[in-house]
């Protein structure tokens, strides 16, 4: 009978152990990633209307044309490190996918970036679009 327990006690130890180690049993929270964000910021379309990506107003820098519909992806984290005093770089990035006219950019106008990200993309999916951001300086 001891025995039994024992081996009961250890097989139970083991499988948290696993489970731990593979990332099982826990929380299903991932963290941003940002190769994901990359993908997802490059694609034709996104969301779950099917709406023109990020990269159909945002050139990479001039070398792809110029910034008449949209601000340069080139220099995101570096222009929103100072965009907004009080705000971090991350938290204006996220604002500025969730909520586009809350800081509009000085040249552009209110409503010209897609407005409904928020309720299109998932949490992770915007949270890994802001992390390839904050990489692009």
């Amino acid at each position: 009978m001891r025995k039994s327990v024992l081996f009961t006690v250890v097989v139970l130890m083991l499988t948290a152990l696993a489970l731990t180690a593979c990332g099982g049993g826990g929380s299903s929270t991932e963290g941003p990633d940002i190769a994901k964000g990359e993908q997802l910021y490059n694609q034709a379309t996104l969301g779950s209307n099917s709406a023109e990506g990020c990269v159909a107003c945002h050139n990479m820098d001039a070398s792809e044309g110029d910034e008449s519909d949209a601000p340069f992806t080139a220099g995101t984290a570096t222009r929103a490190e100072n965009a907004v005093p009080g705000l971090s770089a991350e938290e204006y990035i996220l604002e500025s996918i969730v909520n586009p006219d809350a800081y509009v950019v000085e040249g552009f106008n209110a409503g010209d970036m897609y407005q409904t990200w928020e309720a299109e993309l998932s949490e992770q999916e915007i949270a890994d679009i802001v992390a390839y951001l904050l990489t692009v300086k």
